[in-house]
């Protein structure tokens, strides 16, 4: 039995019909961008959210660098970012000629440490880069807590979370922006890159408006900023508001899928992720804490399971943050992550069976018996 990895035809083939109607009507204006699928989509999108404004942008990583510049972020300013995940944080972090601050992580979580990114606040510290990492929701009440109380600004990272929930409000509406990444791999993923930014100030989401196109005001005449061309085009838009339709049945459908593999790995020498079942997990990417790690990914694609390896590195020991001089042992919960962390595949529409069969792979591999 082959089990791909991911299969995003899982989710799109649902929508196929539908999708090639908008497409008929792009081509047939000629509104490749900035269109009315944008609009409509950016509407769509903030009224589920929960946010009075959506920006649709060419990518979460060039949103995170919009936010950052609508909030002020710059020079002598310092952002905390977690030391586990993405680089991009720290990257938009820089470009907007900030300083990245790095936090370790949470071992049940994978995400900010609220505890130490307290300890880590200076006079400097400008803002704060939750990352809902795999999936996984931040303590992000306790974060905003930190936050307010010393005047620092949060920006979320929502782009592996689309659709979670923190009680009856959706993550991605506790900041004072949110980034929102739509690529094909995302919870609500596009057939090419794509991302938003939300918030409920006008002020800011004008200010986004200009940056992602050129710096142009509403007139399309005056460059009022130093922006870039960073849109989300028609043909995603379209895609992205039939997929929206399906997205809460298909977090639950992963929901359930990483109940199915936690039993069937309990007992196992993995460390399987936390369960939660409150709509603030949507399980975006299964990840198990493996001994062994590059031998049982080995073992399971000898298998014909797809399996990935994330983050080798940790982010403060990138190439590319050496100059900010933090030592190996620096997170040691980040680094740790960085040795085991391995992601089983849990799409939408995974079946029973095959979930089976990678759980009796990976307990074979461990001569575990069942």
């Amino acid at each position: 039995m082959t089990i791909p990895f991911v299969n995003l035809a899982s989710t799109n083939d649902v929508v196929y019909d539908d999708y090639l109607e908008d497409l008929k009507e792009i081509f047939a204006t000629g509104q490749f961008t900035l269109g009315p699928q944008v609009q409509q989509f950016e509407e769509t999108y903030a009224k589920f959210i929960g946010t009075k404004f959506c920006v649709g942008v060419g990518s979460g990583s060039d949103g995170l660098l919009m936010a950052l510049r609508a909030l002020g972020v710059g020079p002598n300013d310092e952002v905390i970012c977690p030391a586990f995940g993405y680089a991009s944080p720290a990257e938009a972090v820089i470009r907007v000629g900030a300083t990245p601050v790095f936090v370790d992580v949470r071992a049940d979580s994978y995400t900010l440490d609220p505890d130490k990114t307290l300890a880590s606040i200076s006079s400097r510290t400008k803002a704060i880069i939750p990352v809902h990492l795999f999936g996984h929701a931040a303590e992000i009440d306790r974060i905003v807590t930190v936050a307010r109380t010393y005047s620092v600004l949060v920006v979320e990272d929502a782009r592996q979370i689309t659709g979670g929930r923190n009680g009856h409000r959706r993550l991605g509406t506790y900041g004072d922006m949110a980034i929102h990444s739509f690529h094909p791999n995302a919870p609500l993923g596009g057939s090419g890159d794509g991302g938003a930014v939300t918030t409920n100030d006008d002020v800011r989401a004008t200010m986004v408006r200009q940056l992602r196109n050129r710096g142009l005001d509403a007139t399309g005449e005056s460059h009022e900023v130093i922006g870039y061309y960073s849109l989300l085009d028609s043909v995603q838009a379209a895609l992205l508001r039939q997929k929206l339709q399906d997205l809460d049945e298909n977090n639950a459908e992963c929901v359930e899928n990483a109940r199915r593999y936690n039993e069937l790995l309990l007992g196992s020498p993995v460390t399987t992720p936390r369960f939660v079942d409150e709509g603030t997990y949507v399980y975006n990417n299964y990840v198990v804490m493996a001994p062994e790690r590059e031998r049982l990914a080995a073992h399971l694609r000898e298998k014909g399971i797809g399996c990935h390896i994330p983050f080798t590195t940790p982010v403060h020991q990138q190439p590319c943050f050496a100059y900010l001089n933090y030592q190996v042992g620096s997170f040691p919960i980040a680094e740790d992550l960085s040795n085991r962390a391995l992601c089983l595949p849990i799409w939408p529409g995974l079946k029973k069976r095959e979930i089976e069969e990678v759980a009796s792979a990976v307990l074979e591999f461990y001569g575990v018996k069942t």
